[in-house]
Order: structure tokens, then C-alpha cells, then sequence
């Protein structure tokens, strides 16, 4: 059951971040019975409001606005926060120690005037991108409640979804930003993996983990992304897609598609195209034979940080959590290592193919979210089809942005932005451009 206390009688005080945060509270205990605990894991109103009138007299000291100063940001239960448990979404690991001292990411938010809000739920130890959580429930999609959220970091896109706070924080080793925020309308960014410090992070898989934010628009993942980085966003050097080459991802990242992303990417294409860019199709490997050796390396590391809690998941983790971990134990030294060289191959091969463009693209995901009605037994199936696309970015180590695709009131879809390490801030840039392009088309449905 998710720790949930409200805050004590308030009184009005005129700082920014503690009004803001107060705000954002009432909106959270105005939610309908249970959704609030499926959204948190933990969320403390009293600690929120410490939090907010120290961002204000942080503010007040240096006399000058922070960077972030008054935004609420929550935080996915993989993320350490002094003297709270991080239980990456397990009842079991709720029995952990809480965490000594705040992961280096929490402090960046914080320096910056951030208020933390709260702790996020998430698929079990990260390990599916339907956002299914058998202990703390399952929130809601914020486009229909009868279809999945997307995952893992289901909660911290709920949470900006439905407007409780500005962004949410999540990892994403294979999507686990970018599936929840495509299917929820919103935009994610999944940053270089070594761009931000994983420190106080309970990382499941260290090879392809990364953090990024989740937000209602690209310039405020832009900012987080400053902070978190600690890296000054380079200087725009692109103000038009006339003339821009962009590479569309083909082979699987646009097979299969449902006929609501199909129409969304479409519209999307052609409103790139009516901007002057021109769009040629990438059949890339590097990019789409990824399953067996990024399973193989997800496997072996996966198996060396939950292998001593599996005694413990057995008996009351998430079934099909189990399930993976066990099927993990069967891949070898052996194998991850031709793994790990097949990688290294496929990043050089990505860095080459890439700097033919000036940005590549594909649909963030290939379905609009399933119905909670039509998972039953198809939860591996569904998860290996939603994180189809992602995975590959991580696969060679590059960074992606996405950004929404839908017709106001129709079911999210997303557009990525693709780019090789390094180029994060090339990438935001290209997002917010496109973004321009393509928001009057979703307008127009």
C-alpha cells in the first residue's frame, strides 16, 4: 500500500514555490478514491511544503530567481531521497533501509529551486513497459482510463498528465520514458546515458540506463535537462526545416503500425515535408537487429543486481517479474560478451549512418495503449511490441526525444527524434522545431 499523509491546517503565504506546491497538493487530494495511491508510492504533503519554503529561501538568499526555482518535479521509485525507501515499485523491497542521503540528481533539482513531489509508482523493478503495478495498482492512462499508462514510469507520466505537477523524472533503459509519455500525449526525453549522473540511482540495467524528464512541452524537458546534466543548452543554431534532411527510420520502426499511429505519422510526415524538409527512408541494422544481444546484456545485468532478492520476489513479486529474472539465469558470460561486441559494431555503424542527417525519425511506439481488458496473458508479448522502437536508441547508446503526434482528445502517439551520443541538445532543438511543425496538424486532426 503506497505511504500517503496529507499535510497539516495551512496558512496563506505569498512565496512562490511554497503557493505553487500547495496548489499542486490540492489537486492531488481532489483526485478520486485510489487513483492518487496508484499514481505514488509515497507522497508526503507536510514534506512537500518543507521543501517548497526552502526552494523560496534559497531564492530569497541568493536574490535571483533559480533555474527551476518553484517547478514540482516527482520522482520514480528508483531514485534515492534521503530518508525515504526507494523499492523501484517491489512491496518487498519496501523493507529497505531508506536511502542516506539524496541520489546527486535529487540535489541538482533542488540547487535549481525544484520542489520533489512525490514518489512515482512504476512497473516492478523497471522490467515492463505496460506500466502493470500488482501492489500499488495501476494509474490510468490520462487520455482514457480504460487503456494502460505505458511504462516503466507510469506514474511520473500520469502525474504530468492529468497537470498534478510541471514534469516528472523516470529512467528509461529501453523506453521506460518515451513509451509512457507517447502514450499519455506528452513529451520525454531520453538523454546520452553518461550525459547524467546515475548516482543514488537503484540502476536495474547500468549498460543502457539512462534518466530524463517527462514534461507538457520540449522547452520544459529542455530545462530539466540543463539542470540535470549540468551542461548551459547550446546556442540554437536551426531556426527552419527548409531544406533539412531527415531520415526516416524504415524496416520495423514503421511495420506494423495501428491505423491511430498510422494516420498521426502520416500527418506528421506530410506537415515536415509542407516545411521544406526533405525525408528519405534509413534502412538501418544497427537500429532494428537488436532483440537477441540487447536481451542477452539486459538478462546478465538484471540477473547481478535482483538475483539475491529472488527468494524474496518469489513469493510476492510480480509474476511475470519473476519470470524474467528466472529466464535470466540462463545467459552466460559468453554470450553477453559476443553481445557487448555486436554493440560496439552497431554503435559505429549508427554514428555513420547518422551523420548523414541533420535528425532521424520513427513512431515513439507502434500501437496507441492497450485496453486493460486485452493484456490477460499477453504482458510479454504487448511489452517486446511498445518498447519495439525505444529499445533500439538505447541499443546504441544514442539519445531521443519524443514528442506528441495526436489530435487533441484522441488516444497519445509520439514522434521520435533520434541522435547519436552526444547530441542531446541538437536533438531538443530539432524536437522544438518539429514540434512547431506538427502541432497545428494535430490541431487540425
Amino acid at each position: 500500500m503506497s505511504s500517503f499523509s496529507r499535510s497539516p491546517q495551512r496558512k496563506r503565504i505569498f512565496f512562490l514555490a511554497e503557493d505553487k506546491a500547495r496548489r499542486c497538493v490540492d489537486l492531488v487530494m481532489d483526485l478520486p478514491d485510489g487513483i492518487a495511491e496508484s499514481i505514488f508510492v509515497e507522497f508526503d504533503a507536510a514534506r512537500i511544503a518543507r521543501q517548497a519554503r526552502m526552494a523560496d529561501e534559497a531564492a530569497k538568499a541568493f536574490h535571483r530567481d533559480l533555474p527551476l526555482h518553484g517547478l514540482t518535479v516527482s520522482i520514480k521509485d528508483l531514485i534515492d531521497e534521503k530518508g525515504i525507501v526507494t523499492s523501484a515499485g517491489s512491496a518487498f523491497l519496501r523493507s529497505r533501509a531508506p536511502a542516506c542521503e539524496d541520489a546527486k540528481i535529487v540535489s541538482q533539482l533542488r540547487a535549481a529551486g525544484a520542489v520533489p513531489f512525490g514518489r512515482t509508482n512504476m512497473s516492478e523493478m523497471g522490467c515492463s513497459g505496460l506500466g502493470l503495478n500488482p501492489h500499488y495498482g495501476t494509474p490510468p492512462n490520462t487520455s482514457d482510463p480504460l487503456r494502460l499508462p505505458g511504462g516503466s514510469s507510469c506514474g511520473a507520466a500520469v502525474s504530468v498528465g492529468l497537470g498534478l505537477c510541471d514534469a516528472g523524472l523516470g529512467t528509461d533503459a529501453g523506453g521506460s520514458v518515451r513509451i509512457p509519455a507517447a502514450l499519455n500525449g506528452l513529451y520525454g526525453f531520453k538523454p546520452t546515458r553518461a550525459s547524467v549522473s546515475g548516482k543514488g540511482l537503484f540502476v536495474v540495467c547500468p549498460s543502457f540506463d539512462s534518466v530524463g524528464p517527462i514534461a507538457r512541452s520540449i522547452d520544459m524537458c529542455s530545462r530539466l535537462h540543463a539542470v540535470l546534466s549540468g551542461q548551459c543548452p547550446a546556442p540554437r543554431k536551426i531556426d527552419t526545416l527548409d531544406g533539412l534532411y531527415v531520415g526516416l527510420v524504415a524496416a520495423t520502426m514503421t511495420e506494423g503500425l495501428d491505423r491511430q499511429v498510422g494516420l498521426d505519422f502520416d500527418r506528421a510526415l506530410q506537415a515536415i515535408r509542407d516545411a521544406g524538409a526533405i525525408i528519405a527512408p534509413v534502412s538501418e541494422p544497427a537500429l532494428t537487429h537488436t532483440a537477441p544481444f540487447l536481451g542477452a546484456i539486459y538478462s546478465y545485468e538484471i540477473m547481478a543486481l535482483l538475483g539475491g532478492y529472488l527468494e524474496g520476489l518469489k513469493e510476492t513479486g510480480d509474476p511475470y517479474v519473476v519470470e524474467r529474472i528466472l529466464m535470466a539465469a540462463d545467459v552466460g558470460c559468453k554470450e553477453v560478451e559476443e553481445a557487448r561486441s555486436h554493440r560496439v559494431k552497431a554503435i559505429r555503424a549508427f554514428k555513420g549512418i547518422a551523420s548523414k542527417f541533420d535528425i532521424l525519425i520513427a513512431p515513439t511506439v507502434p500501437i496507441i495503449a492497450p485496453l486493460f481488458e486485452d493484456v490477460g496473458t499477453n504482458v510479454a508479448k504487448l511489452g517486446f511490441l511498445l518498447s519495439q522502437n525505444t529499445r533500439a536508441v538505447n541499443w546504441i547508446d544514442g539519445c531521443a526525444a519524443t514528442i506528441p503526434m495526436n489530435p487533441i482528445g484522441k488516444p497519445g502517439t509520439g514522434l521520435m527524434l533520434i541522435g547519436g551520443a552526444g547530441t542531446d541538445w541538437h536533438v531538443l532543438e530539432m524536437a522544438s522545431l518539429i514540434d512547431k511543425v506538427i502541432s497545428p496538424a494535430r490541431l487540425r486532426g
